[in-house]
């Protein structure tokens, strides 16, 4: 009996994903759980095993054809039994049409010839024509069975009155070239007048010249096929530039303190033979995590319906980071669970964990899935940036971005010291969290890393 592999759910988030190589060909002989194929889905790759023992009988998809979870990809068969058709309920492909009798796909590509007439006139029609000049017989009827109306004439003589006066043209002539963009001075006829086909001409000539400097200028371009991941980003950053509406807010923070933080708290684990080190991004997850149960608007997202209008909020007791990390040709962001329940030198042991198999395609799809708050730190030394607004990760409520360090003149109390400060952004969804709420949580944000003693009250 048939089997039909269909694409797996390799996630509680994947909605869709794609087959990046076949690790058989049609014909092959596969056994059940052996490696079959590899499909690349919200920015994983992962290899999937046969569903079935026989013969990989047919594959339906072509490799990088994005299609939804459930849907067919191929058919595996047993040794001789024939691969089962599935019904046609769509039109006929372009592939069927070529393969027709020559006189039906003739009869199917050659268009009913269309009768001529005779043209007709209103009175009306003949009497604006007279006193316009306008010529009936070159005038197209709009009118009942295709007779010449007054507005027809009244078009062709404004097209020939917008032509002007210096070039003669047939009114049909003169409404082609006002439509086409065409300068009549320009078509040379010799002294005669510029009729339709004059203008066809013209317009051919200037489609025909953009055409050779498009072929120039795509010689000097080069086609780059997007990846699954670059689609994933691509799809899910203007889901939220489109669909929430986003404020930022700005604070310059002192770092000096969660520095020197960070130094002491390495130094203790490196003496009890720790392996992992205590980075940035940990010790703001923690502070973040913290903040966000005494905020939860901040860590939750809008319900909304079939037709985008809001029908609740859904906040967490638990509050699950993701943190930003660059690949080469993409973006991923896996999310450290439960920061709130965790200390620093477990945070820094999963992050650590999470960035390394995010950097070899080793993650799961759970792994990345659940977030409900992002951090995106693009302050790497000798790479980092002054300031930036980050883009909320859907269907989060927020994002944080920490831009690089600086050493900036900073005012204290009454005098001016020099500070090691950095740019925190917070994008928020202000359809959850006002911007009261979000100012509120941006300082007590600032204070924690400005005064880490102050997370022990």
């Amino acid at each position: 009996m048939a089997t039909t592999i269909t694409m797996p759910k390799l996630g509680l988030t994947m909605n869709s994903g794609s087959v990046q190589e076949w690790k058989k060909k049609v014909g092959d002989t596969v056994k059940k759980g052996e490696l079959l194929y590899t499909v690349a889905t919200d920015k994983l790759t992962v290899d999937v095993e046969s569903p079935a023992d026989g013969v990989l009988g047919a594959i339906t998809v072509e490799i990088g054809q994005e299609v939804p979870v459930g849907a067919p990809l191929g058919v595996i068969v047993a040794p001789g039994e024939a691969v089962p058709v599935a019904k046609q309920e769509q039109e006929p492909a372009a592939s069927q049409l070529i393969a027709q009798p020559a006189a039906q796909a003739a009869a199917v590509a050659q268009p009913t010839a269309q009768p001529s007439m005779h043209y007709k006139a209103s009175p009306k029609a003949k009497k604006l024509a007279r006193e316009s000049g306008v010529d009936l017989s070159l005038v197209p009827g709009t009118g009942p069975d295709g007779w010449v109306v007054a507005r027809d004439v009244e078009a062709a003589a404004a097209a020939g009155a917008a032509a002007g006066e210096k070039v003669k043209a047939s009114p049909v002539a003169a409404k082609m070239a006002a439509e086409g963009g065409v300068d009549l001075s320009s078509i040379d006829t010799g002294g005669k007048r510029v009729m339709k086909a004059d203008v066809e001409a013209a317009i051919k000539g200037a489609e025909a010249a953009i055409a050779m400097g498009s072929e120039k200028a795509a010689a000097r371009e080069n086609r780059v096929p997007a990846t699954q991941m670059r689609k994933v980003v691509a799809s899910r950053m203007l889901q939220s530039t489109s669909s929430i509406p986003s404020v930022h807010y700005f604070m310059d923070v002192d770092m000096g303190p969660i520095n020197a933080l960070r130094a002491k708290y390495n130094d203790a684990l490196a003496k009890r033979g720790g392996k992992v080190k205590i980075s940035l991004n940990d010790v703001l997850m923690k502070f973040c995590a913290s903040l966000l149960m005494q905020f939860p608007m901040v860590n939750a997202y809008a319900e909304t319906d079939s037709a985008g209008k809001v029908s609740a909020f859904i906040t967490h007791d638990y509050v699950n980071v993701g943190l930003a990390v660059a690949l080469d040709g993409g973006l991923i962001v896996p999310n450290v669970k439960d920061v709130q329940a965790k200390g620093l030198a477990k945070i820094a042991e999963e992050r650590d964990d999470l960035v390394a198999r995010a950097r070899k395609g080793a993650l799961t799809g759970d792994e990345m899935a659940g977030g409900t708050f992002t951090i995106s730190n693009l302050g790497a030394p000798g790479r980092g940036v002054d300031s930036f607004t980050p883009i909320i990760n859907p269907p989060e409520a927020a994002i944080l971005g920490i831009a690089r360090t600086i050493d900036k003149p900073v005012v204290v109390d009454g005098s001016i010291k020099i500070c090691p400060m950095a740019a925190f952004c917070l994008a928020a969804d202000h359809r959850l969290v006002d911007g009261a709420d979000a100012a509120m949580f941006l300082s007590r944000l600032k204070e924690l890393v400005e005064n880490p003693d102050l997370f022990l009250l």
